[in-house]
């Protein structure tokens, strides 16, 4: 990022890949089994752990 001119305060910014290669089109990647299995683990904390908290500050706050 560099200014356009010495007092100037609008600035340019210039992104290079280091590689040289032309940009392809990003494509998502496919998930592997870690990602699954991190995904499985924070679903099962939502619904083991948030879900009764919730719920108990709810019952809590209306008694």
């Amino acid at each position: 990022m560099k200014p356009k001119s010495f007092f100037s305060h609008r600035f340019s910014l210039t992104v290079e890949d280091a590689t040289g290669a032309p940009p392809s089109p990003s494509r998502p990647a496919p998930h592997t089994g870690l990602e699954r299995l991190i995904d499985l683990n924070l679903l099962l904390m939502i619904l083991l752990i948030g879900v009764p908290v919730l719920a108990y500050c709810i019952f809590a706050s209306s008694g």
